[in-house]
C-alpha cells in the first residue's frame, strides 16, 4: 500500500512541457503558461506565460522563473 503514494513533486515534474496556472502566494494574481523546469524546491520556470488579476487578463510575461515558497497552487490547464 505504501508504494501507492505519489509525491506532489513526482506530480509537479509530470507537468513539465504542458500548459500549467500558478497562484501566487499573498497576491491575487494567477500566472498561465508553459512549465520548462521545477527543482527539488519546487522553484519553477515558465514560458509564454501571462499574467490574470481578478480574472482579467494582464501582462504578458514571457520567461519567468518563480521561487517555490511564493507558490500557492499548480494546475494543469486542461
Amino acid at each position: 500500500m505504501v508504494n501507492s503514494i505519489v509525491l506532489p513533486i513526482k506530480k509537479v515534474f509530470a507537468l513539465v512541457d504542458s500548459q500549467i496556472s500558478v497562484e501566487i502566494k499573498d497576491d491575487e494574481r494567477v500566472l498561465q503558461g508553459r512549465l520548462v523546469a521545477v527543482d527539488e524546491h519546487l522553484n519553477i520556470q515558465m514560458d509564454q506565460t501571462s499574467e490574470f488579476t481578478n480574472g482579467q487578463r494582464g501582462r504578458t510575461l514571457g520567461t519567468v522563473v518563480i521561487r517555490g515558497s511564493n507558490i500557492l497552487t499548480i494546475a494543469p490547464i486542461l
